[in-house]
């Protein structure tokens, strides 16, 4: 049997393990997100520039700009804010999620070989939780970090960092998997190698400017490569 230099894997969620998006209304919650933006001061221009981008990279952006000119008082109650109305939309979706093709066989293969699975979310802690047990999955995670107060969301390495450290696995020793640039931004700057599954609505152009160390087109391949992986 080759022998296995990875002991731990942290994956992104929605639209890599899951299809948790599919279920979820995203437009309707980014609309009530701008709408907080906008009467928090952000301009038309700012949030027209923005909105294109995808909900998650809209609220990155916002708030790293208010992080110059807000107090962190004000960036925690708009946090409140725009977390109550993402958990509402996103708890309304775990009823109808399921796996991604490939999922179980692929679980149940890390777990065989003793890899340490951790999950890093967009998605809030109780969702992700909520989901895994519905699956029946959540005793295969050692760790699952959603959003948290005082870790900075995915392209930011924090949540990676905090979920390695949980599972007592160096990065270098891990691998992240997801379908974002900006899961492979998080984990490249974590240390760990990455590993990217591109969907439909996956940026093309941003991935590929991220540079993930290994492109595959279903999760299915996953054990293949970390076989090979030295």
């Amino acid at each position: 049997m080759s022998r296995i230099n990875i002991k731990g894997v942290v994956f992104d969620l929605d639209a890599t393990l899951v299809d948790l998006g599919e279920h979820v209304r995203w437009r309707d919650a980014q609309h009530e997100v701008i709408e907080i933006y906008r009467t928090c001061g952000s301009s038309e221009d700012l949030l027209k520039k923005y909105d294109s981008k995808g909900l998650f990279n809209l609220i990155y952006e916002i708030d790293t700009l208010f992080t110059n000119s807000k107090s962190q008082e004000e960036i925690k109650s708009i946090q409140d804010r725009i977390w109550h109305i993402l958990d509402n939309y996103e708890l309304e979706g775990t009823e109808k999620c399921g796996f991604m093709p490939g999922t179980p066989e692929v679980l149940e293969w890390l777990k065989g070989h003793n890899i340490r699975l951790g999950i890093c979310t967009s998605n809030s802690t109780e969702v992700a939780r909520k989901v895994l047990n519905k699956l029946e999955v959540a005793p295969y995670f050692s760790s699952v970090i959603g959003r948290t107060p005082n870790l900075r969301m995915k392209p930011h390495p924090d949540q990676i960092l905090a979920c390695f450290r949980e599972l007592k696995v160096n990065p270098r020793k891990g691998i992240v998997v997801g379908d974002s640039h900006n899961d492979i931004l998080a984990g490249k700057t974590a240390g760990a190698r990455t590993i990217a599954i591109p969907v439909y609505f996956t940026r093309k152009e941003a991935m590929e400017a991220a540079k993930p160390d290994v492109v595959i087109n279903s999760i299915s391949e996953l054990p293949k490569v970390i076989l090979s992986l030295k």
